[in-house]
């Protein structure tokens, strides 16, 4: 009888150690994976960046050649607006004075309901 007991003493003690070596692999297999996983991120991230560096790069001066334009459009604009009024300024000030000086009282239009 004692050795039957002897023999499933051994047997549990092979599978404690079998379970055991079982649990190593699995926390090692667990640790692996993880590195590589964080490897591949690393990598996929790093990646992402050159990508982003090369984009900026290949962009850089856009917002310059957009505010350059803006510029020039804008100047364009106060030149013509400057010669419009420099074209107009004598016929306003005529009229102007004109209507001061000889004023025309007429009736408004709603005045006379």
């Amino acid at each position: 009888m004692s050795s039957g007991i002897q023999s499933l003493l051994k047997t549990e003690k092979e599978a404690a150690e079998i379970v055991n070596e079982a649990r190593k692999y699995r926390t090692t297999r667990l640790k692996s994976a993880k590195q590589d996983a964080q490897a591949e991120i690393d990598s996929y991230k790093k990646q992402k960046e050159e990508e982003l560096k090369n984009y900026e790069k290949e962009h850089e001066g856009l917002n310059e050649k957009i505010d350059k334009e803006a510029d020039a459009e804008v100047q364009k604009e106060l030149t013509s607006i400057k010669s419009t009024f420099d074209k107009r300024k004598d016929a306003v000030v005529k009229l102007l004075v004109e209507a001061t000086v000889k004023p025309t009282p007429t009736l408004h239009i709603n005045a006379g309901n």
